[in-house]
């Protein structure tokens, strides 16, 4: 059913109390997260939270998504969570923002996206601020090792936003995926499953590491987990899943007449950006269980609604399909190796 805006009848302090409790406080909702083992029950098996492109500095209710996903997540009891970033800019107005993530128990992990070092911001002032090691760093979990990376380095060719990793993190990426004592999963904000404007600059540079890293043992990749598109969708190369996760919050508006005022008059004034996006009702994750017991991968979506009008019926000139853009992450399973 769609979702009708606010402005056209919906009350905003209305909508947000219906929000919470449709999404964070219905416990025949989140139920269905809870009840797995961790993998402290089994050294085969790990599973952890995904959230991406939240962008608490465009959303009125950013704070509200993320306090949802941690309540899910706390129910879930994963291993850990990651966050594949357009978190937030490292700012005093956000620090209620970051102090909500932080309120989940376990293991935290940022990605660098590419609007988290907007306004001037470093990409070192964005880490200090997240509290991550490093702008690409290596955890490990259980029987995977996680390599986070990041793809805002400086090189390329194209104008705009940096979509790179240059030689230095190349070199590490290949030490990393050389070590073969564990299988690895990967964790960038830009995919580089294609080589189209929206994937990292060097996509083929990147994905020929890892088509090594297979050739010299298969299924020393598990999968690649990848935002910055906020599509919906999962391509296999060399036999590596590369899963694209959906934003947390919304479709980027790329045609100037499908801009449109769909939440009351003040909320657009304070989020100057809102105008831009086709927003979802519902904060969008997923909780991803990969068990080499039983040789598969299993990742557990969400589904919501626009708010308003759809992409289409505002005119957005859009190229992906409807089964790529919209507002969910579908459920998938895959077969994985151990090479353990």
């Amino acid at each position: 059913m769609q979702a009708r805006p606010c402005s056209q009848g919906v009350g905003w302090l209305s909508t947000r109390r219906a929000f919470v409790q449709r999404v964070v406080l219905a416990p025949a909702v989140l139920a269905a997260w809870a009840g797995h083992a961790t993998a402290a029950e089994s050294d085969r098996r790990v599973r952890f939270g995904l959230i991406t492109d939240v962008h608490q500095d465009v959303m009125p209710d950013g704070v509200e998504r993320i306090r949802a996903f941690v309540a899910a997540m706390k129910i879930a009891e994963p291993d850990f969570i990651v966050q594949l970033g357009d978190f937030c800019v490292p700012a005093p107005r956000n620090q209620a923002f970051l102090d909500v993530w932080n309120e989940f128990p376990g293991r935290r992990y940022h990605v660098l996206g590419n609007h988290d070092m907007d306004g001037g911001v470093t990409r070192e002032q964005t880490v200090a601020y997240y509290g991550m090691p490093h702008r690409h760093y290596a955890f490990e979990a259980g029987p995977v090792r996680g390599l986070v990376l990041d793809g805002n380095e400086p090189g390329g060719t194209a104008a705009g936003y940096k979509r790179f990793m240059g030689p230095g993190q190349l070199a590490w990426l290949e030490r990393e995926l050389a070590r073969g004592d564990r299988p690895v999963v990967l964790f960038i904000h830009q995919p580089f499953d294609a080589d189209h404007g929206g994937c990292l600059e060097n996509s083929g540079a990147v994905r020929a590491l890892l088509a090594r890293a297979e050739q010299r043992r298969r299924g020393s990749v598990v999968a690649v987990f990848s935002g910055h598109l906020h599509l919906d969708y999962t391509r296999e190369i060399d036999g590596v899943p590369h899963v694209q996760v959906n934003s947390a919050s919304y479709w980027w508006l790329n045609a100037p007449a499908a801009r449109r005022e769909t939440f009351p008059p003040a909320v657009h004034r304070a989020h100057p950006y809102l105008t831009h996006v086709a927003a979802y009702r519902d904060p969008l994750w997923a909780l991803v269980t990969l068990d080499f017991e039983r040789g598969e991968l299993v990742l557990e979506g969400r589904r919501s609604a626009w708010i308003g009008l759809d992409p289409w019926e505002r005119g957005e000139q859009a190229t992906w399909t409807r089964e790529e853009l919209r507002p969910a992450i579908s459920d998938r399973r895959f077969r994985c190796r151990s090479v353990v």
